[in-house]
């Protein structure tokens, strides 16, 4: 008997039961693919680091000149020391590495250096895109994936590499994920080459060598203090574990936005799948009422409703769990671009508990449904649950105020006003789409202000900015006094051009700070402004430090030593002791929150430089950023011009870009899932309201009116979720976005772009609607007047 019943309600009620059908396929997937992302993606950088063994301490040095002095160190009393290696690097110029490209020479454009280097030590492995090793022939390199993207070459193109008066060319055999020179935020890009032709040029170039020391220990922290108190004056940075991890922060945006996404659609999925399981099974009330009528026992009848939906539930949640894989697998490819992540289909079991879950869920919301049967009798089961009688006064427009007001609006506004709890969580799943689409623009249109850009510590306002001027052939800029000739020549060739311009350049050095006598020392990036330019740094707290005995910290760094400004603190620059007094405080992207701004009037000129960040070019023109760098070019085409957001790209890595490739196909998406929602639950609105369409036929409403009614009051639906969604997004800025930004270690305004936010974006989602609605309102003109009888 129950095999018939539920045979001819399957047969009868086709349209109902495919629609939640599809609902349950839609919600398994949402739920399964995006728990199963978010396992994922949360912990996708440690293991990251676990799989390519990146140690808990990296030391760089200048030379070997100290080498054995340091390993003795790290070998006997470096504290909680259990293994260690070394390795290293030598020190390229951009010019010096080319590729052919229409017939000529190209250098490679990034940001930071270049190192040659090779796969010899234990730690900081390096594998292909599929994450595993590769070894490389005399005549074979491999560069990073996002430097190779970024340049148009592939692998097999072919690159030369210039060092020491000797050019060697070599096939590019693989794209690299290398864990601990991958990311753009590092700064220092690999370009492998095997042991033997690593040698060749190594024994050439000595004086451009830069050591590295891998090393594990339990206890990082001390090993840190205490390597600062040797006073090693080779050691040029210590980089630990945990700030590997930071840089990918950038990366780990994407990252962020999926687990949002996913987390929204999960609350979408669930609960448009509970509306619809409630409102399928409220019209079946008439039937349940016959049943209860004829004698069936409440229990017999909640066994006919259950087996009916874990039928469907079964049939829909399979279908969903085979497509959560593939879904899953493509939304988390965008993430592991540049790292490599564990395989989601590793964690197909979460992908069947959601599943399961799914399946529980429905079965517990049809029983919580047809459990309420025993709360009233056959009588008012045949007449909907309702018992004919209603004493409260009903919400509702009066419309004897409204007379203006045409009837498809009034009647729209009129169901919002007075079935709010109905339409609460279509209100809800649509609010939950419009937030959804704000984060990625926001993300996008913050990532592109000039704030951003003031946060990498140059002025957004110069016209242009140019990444390397060294001639080619020529080793690195190590000193100041090098960097301000190589400046003053630069300028010199500009104003041969017609270009009065000045050059600010910004030098970067590591040098250890403590506040007294017998202090913890801390090593520290420090930046100094040398040029014409050196007052366009902003400052959250006191002032910038312009004379020769004064300093500012980052926020961060402050707090973390317990640091304040009006304190001192005592350094040695070029071999002298220096007392400097604390006058500013401000948050920036340098060094991942924790470096250090000195004034400009210190005279560093023959000190060693880590580096050379981006020099600034100063010089009045109305042309726009753009377009000077491309008048430049044309002009100087040996140098490494860029804008200002060129330059912040190229220190966040492919964030934007995988942004901007993400807000048309997130946009397609939720465009998409909202019109599948409207359609489906227009169609449901239908199905319940036929009686009330069949009246408004016989007093003479035509089918246009009709639908009208329908559109305007699901359009009503939408603006009231959009107008709910505002104050929403700015909370969603606030305690989501702006935090994210934060871990990188500066303090970011979060930028919303009105006319998008407000108006395209949520137009698109709104148009998309009223086009679901509309069609799903086709079927009001196959409903007969006959279905009167079916009024309450």
């Amino acid at each position: 008997m129950i095999r018939n019943i539920l045979k001819r309600d399957m047969k009868r009620r086709k349209s109902v039961n495919l629609i939640l059908f599809l609902f349950i396929t839609i919600a398994t997937i949402f739920l399964a693919s995006s728990v199963n992302n978010i396992l994922v993606v949360t912990s996708s950088v440690e293991y990251y680091m676990d799989y390519a063994n990146v140690p808990d301490i990296n030391l760089v040095i200048s030379g070997d000149s100290e080498k054995e002095k340091i390993a003795e160190w790290i070998g006997s009393q470096g504290p909680g020391v259990e293994e260690y290696d070394y390795n290293t690097l030598l020190s390229l110029i951009k010019k010096n590495v080319t590729y052919r490209e229409d017939g000529k020479d190209k250098q490679l454009d990034f940001n930071g250096g270049v190192y040659l280097g090779t796969m010899d030590a234990r730690y900081c492995n390096v594998y292909d895109q599929d994450g595993r090793e590769f070894a490389l022939e005399d005549d074979e390199a491999a560069l990073s994936t996002s430097i190779m993207e970024g340049n148009g070459l592939k692998e097999g193109d072919r690159i030369t590499v210039h060092v020491g008066g000797e050019s060697r060319e070599y096939r590019l055999k693989v794209k690299t994920k290398d864990a601990a020179f991958g990311s753009d935020m590092v700064g220092m890009t690999r370009l492998l080459v095997n042991q033997e032709e690593y040698a060749r040029f190594a024994a050439k170039n000595d004086e451009d060598m830069i050591g590295l020391y891998y090393i594990d220990t339990s206890e990082a922290d001390q090993f840190a203090r205490e390597l600062n108190k040797q006073n090693y004056f080779t050691v040029l940075n210590t980089v630990e574990k945990d700030m590997y991890t930071l840089v990918y922060s950038f990366d780990m945006i994407m990252a962020a936005l999926l687990i949002l996404i996913g987390i929204c659609l999960i609350l979408i999925a669930l609960l448009v799948l509970r509306f619809t399981i409630v409102f399928t099974v409220e019209e079946d009330y008439r039937e349940i009422g016959i049943m209860k009528a004829l004698g069936l026992k409440e229990p017999a009848i909640q066994k006919i409703y259950l087996t009916k939906y874990f039928v469907l539930v079964c049939c829909g949640a399979l279908t969903g769990f085979a497509a959560s894989v593939p879904v899953s697998r493509q939304m988390v490819a965008g993430v592991s671009k540049n790292m490599i992540m564990e395989d989601s289909s590793a964690n197909i079991g979460v992908n069947l508990l959601c599943t399961a879950a799914v399946v529980i869920s429905v079965l517990l919301f049809c029983y919580g449904c047809t459990r309420r049967m025993n709360k009233i009798s056959a009588i008012s089961a045949i007449r909907g649950g309702h018992t004919g009688e209603s004493f409260s006064r009903k919400r509702g427009l009066a419309l004897h105020l409204r007379k203006r007001l045409p009837v498809p609006m009034y009647l729209g506004m009129n169901d919002m006003v007075w079935q709010t709890r109905r339409y609460f969580i279509l209100m809800a799943a649509f609010c939950l789409s419009f937030i959804l689409i704000t984060i990625p623009l926001n993300t996008l249109n913050t990532m592109q202000s000039k704030e951003m850009a003031g946060k990498f510590a140059i002025n957004p306002e110069s016209a242009a900015y140019v990444a390397d001027i060294e001639q080619k052939g020529e080793s690195s800029i190590k000193t100041g006094r090098q960097l301000e000739k190589s400046m003053e020549r630069v300028e010199d060739e500009l104003a041969d051009k017609g270009y009065k311009a000045s050059l600010t350049g910004i030098p970067i050095y590591f040098f250890s700070y403590k506040e007294k006598e017998g202090g913890t020392q801390s090593k520290i990036m420090t930046i100094q402004t040398v040029g014409g330019n050196t007052d366009y740094m902003t400052y959250q707290d006191g002032e910038a430090p312009l004379l020769e005995d004064e300093i500012a910290f980052s926020k961060k760094l402050l707090e973390e030593n317990g640091w304040e400004i009006g304190d001192r603190v005592e350094t040695e620059m070029e071999g002298e002791r220096r007392k400097l007094l604390i006058t500013g405080t401000y948050s920036d992207y340098m060094q991942m929150g924790t470096s250090a701004r000195l004034n400009p009037e210190i005279d560093l000129k023959d000190e060693p430089m880590f580096d050379c960040w981006n020099i600034m070019v100063d010089m009045k023109t109305d042309r726009s950023q753009e377009e000077t760098v491309r008048e430049l070019e044309r002009e100087l085409p040996g140098y490494g011009w860029s804008t200002a957001q060129e330059f912040v790209d190229g220190n966040v890595g492919g964030i934007q870009n995988s942004l901007q490739n993400l807000v048309i196909p997130m946009t397609g998406m939720l465009c998409g899932v909202i019109m599948l929602i409207t359609l489906l639950m227009e169609r449901l609105f239908i199905v319940r309201e036929k009686g009330e369409i069949a009246m408004m036929k016989s007093i003479g409403f035509r089918n246009g009116s009709i639908k009208m009614w329908q559109v305007l009051r699901m359009a009503g639906v939408a603006l009231v979720s959009m107008a709910a969604a505002v104050p929403l997004s700015l909370i969603s800025n606030r305690w989501v976005l702006k935090p994210i930004f934060a871990i990188m270690g500066a303090d970011v305004d979060i930028q919303v772009v009105p006319w998008q936010i407000y108006g395209v974006y949520p137009g698109i989602l709104l148009a998309g609607i009223v086009t679901a609605a509309y069609l799903a309102a086709g079927k009001i003109k196959k409903i007969d007047i006959r279905e009167l009888n079916n009024l309450e």
